[in-house]
């Protein structure tokens, strides 16, 4: 939608344009309806001269009808359909010795063709509400032209200065620098329509301090945002969060939002929060969602957020958080990431605690920048539980999941990937990566030290033999009898990470003791060996073998004598062109005498 776009039929179609979630909640009853309850108490400009045309400047009359409700109950001011051409700031004042002013500004709403509409001519604010607790309904805020300076609405309470408890619903906010400025706590916006803003809502804190106690002052003073099922319609960014208590906005609801071409869902400060359900389209400008402080206790879920398919596609990232932040206990599940130039998650800085489960990645890393991921972090990734997801190829042909400071105290587990490795950069070797979805049939260790599987089985049925259960892994059993103690495992000899094939057997009439080990120094029976496998000082007695083969050697080629005593080989003599045997005494190599042919 351009910026010559006609307002006024924009107002006609607002109910469309807010779709069915908006329309159901405007179904409640009529400003009328409820003005009746109290007719005494109920003002409209026309009372004060209003002529709501348009052309005629309704400033003094809109004015007058507010300053008329200080000594009212219910204090309603209903603006019947028309346009009320303002031309310098609307006050609500707070009352002296009275904080919670509960004003009420209630339009016929923007979801029908008679709408109320504040048009708001000048470069400033449009209605500047200074007390708690007020309330604005199904009123239309349009400007002629986006300017330097204008905002539709802006909350910040003088007597009680931190807690403004602002509500506003099914609202429309056309071609403003700003829609909503909020300073303080409490705002519930819900069912609006934001078009053609630079941006949508920008919530602060008081500079000048506030009063009250623990509760009232960060870090807990800030809280309460109830942002739900709003269309916000090419606004550069929704949400901001700025000012004194930058690090501290919390308890906050971010859901059910749409952004139509709308770049930017939130940036700034974000903690104790959720941020689900929202459908962002052609993000571009930066990340969807941007942390700048914060980070810890948050939950980002069963979004779609994404660009346009190219060739409009721009979209950088879809979650970012920024280099001063440290993410910590964070939950990001279940989320769509959709045409992405760059990574759909990024950390800046080291991160802790963090579930990243059951999400889509497709068509990312677009730019193919070798520094980019689906997951990305530039820092320590500690404690992270990375599940389920499934990940599309990049374009640069890197792994899904970087780390600059490493993968530790970790899983990855689950997660379907046209690449394999997962993991770029170092794994801990406290940490746990599977390559591929399904069975662990494929894992990836961190070093090739101390890192071998145990498969414990828990198995209590019987054992059937030659059935391959457990795979070529240790098994130990969790209990005496029925249990398999006995498999395969590979384990290093030295230090410079060989490793050899340990085959743990046991004997056929019991599972108690192992019998045998076979690894790199020979066949080796146990301590408490009575059996034929052999002694500790002569290794073995007896062998019972179906057959034997040995490696052939020319003369030329025999190993020393001195490191094989009581060796045996097989060589090939070039005088006599035949095969024989050769022993060695600990000095040489001596021929053993064949027998006849059999």
């Amino acid at each position: 939608m351009s910026e010559g776009t006609d307002r006024r039929a924009l107002l006609r179609i607002g109910g469309a344009a807010l779709g069915a979630a908006a329309a159901a909640a405007s179904w409640g009853p009529s400003p009328a309806a409820a003005a009746a309850v109290d007719p005494q108490d109920v003002v409209t400009p026309q009372q004060f001269g209003a002529v709501a045309d348009g052309q005629h400047d309704d400033t003094d009359a809109i004015q007058q009808a507010i300053n008329a409700q200080q000594t009212r109950l219910n204090r309603i001011v209903v603006f019947p359909p028309g346009t009320y051409r303002i031309t310098r700031t609307i006050v609500i004042p707070d009352l002296p010795g009275e904080p919670f002013n509960r004003i009420q500004l209630r339009g016929y709403s923007t979801m029908t063709n008679r709408a109320s509409i504040i048009q708001v001519t000048h470069d400033g604010v449009g209605i500047d509400v200074r007390c708690s607790l007020a309330a604005i309904y199904g009123l239309a805020f349009v400007a002629p032209a986006k300017t330097a300076g204008n905002v539709a609405l802006r909350f910040a309470g003088e007597a009680n200065t931190d807690d403004t408890d602002a509500a506003i619903l099914e609202c429309t906010f056309v071609s403003f620098k700003l829609a909503v400025e909020h300073v303080g706590r409490g705002l519930y916006f819900s069912h609006n329509l934001v078009a053609l803003c630079t941006t949508g809502v920008s919530l602060a804190w008081p500079t000048g301090g506030v009063e009250g106690g623990p509760d009232h002052v960060p870090p807990y003073g800030l809280r309460k945002w109830l942002i739900a099922n709003n269309h916000f319609h090419s606004p550069f960014q929704a949400i901001v969060t700025q000012g004194a208590g930058d690090s501290d906005f919390r308890g906050a609801i971010i859901q059910g939002n749409l952004l139509d071409i709308g770049r930017r869902l939130l940036i700034g400060s974000l903690t104790n929060s959720t941020i689900s359900g929202n459908v962002v389209e052609k993000a571009d400008n930066g990340p969807i969602i941007e942390i700048t402080s914060g980070g810890h206790n948050l939950t980002i879920g069963d979004n779609v957020l994404g660009g346009f398919e190219p060739p409009q596609n721009n979209g950088l990232c879809a979650i970012q958080f920024s280099s001063g932040v440290t993410a910590h206990n964070v939950t990001i599940s279940g989320n769509s990431f959709n045409w992405l130039n760059h990574s759909p998650i990024r950390f800046e800085n080291d991160a802790s605690k963090i579930t990243i489960a059951n999400n889509s990645f497709d068509n990312w890393n677009l730019d193919a920048k070798t520094d980019a991921a689906a997951i990305r972090v530039a820092g320590k990734a500690h404690a992270f539980s990375i599940i389920g997801n499934v990940i599309s190829a990049d374009p640069a042909d890197r792994p899904p999941i970087l780390t600059t400071g490493g993968l530790h105290d970790s899983h990855v587990i689950g997660n379907t990937s046209e690449h394999v490795p997962l993991v770029a950069g170092t794994v801990g070797a406290d940490s746990f990566v599977q390559a591929g979805p399904g069975r662990f049939n494929r894992i990836e260790v961190a070093q090739p030290l101390g890192a071998a599987a145990t498969v414990v089985s828990t198995w209590t049925g019987p054992i059937k033999v030659g059935e391959d259960r457990y795979g070529s892994f240790v098994v130990e059993g969790n209990n005496a009898n029925p249990g398999v103690k006995g498999g395969l495992r590979v384990v290093p000899v030295n230090a410079s990470g060989s490793a050899a094939t340990e085959l743990l057997c046991s004997t056929t009439s019991t599972n108690e003791l192992v019998s045998m080990i076979s690894n790199a120094t020979g066949l080796v029976p146990p301590v408490d060996n009575v059996r034929d496998l052999g002694s500790a000082d002569r290794r073995m007695r007896a062998v019972y073998t179906h057959q034997v083969v040995l490696a052939e050697h020319a003369p030329d080629t025999l190993p020393n004598a001195a490191d094989h005593a009581g060796g045996l080989i097989m060589i090939h003599d070039p005088k006599t062109g035949k095969r024989g045997l050769a022993l060695s005494d600990g000095g040489s190599w001596r021929n053993v005498v064949l027998g006849t042919e059999v």
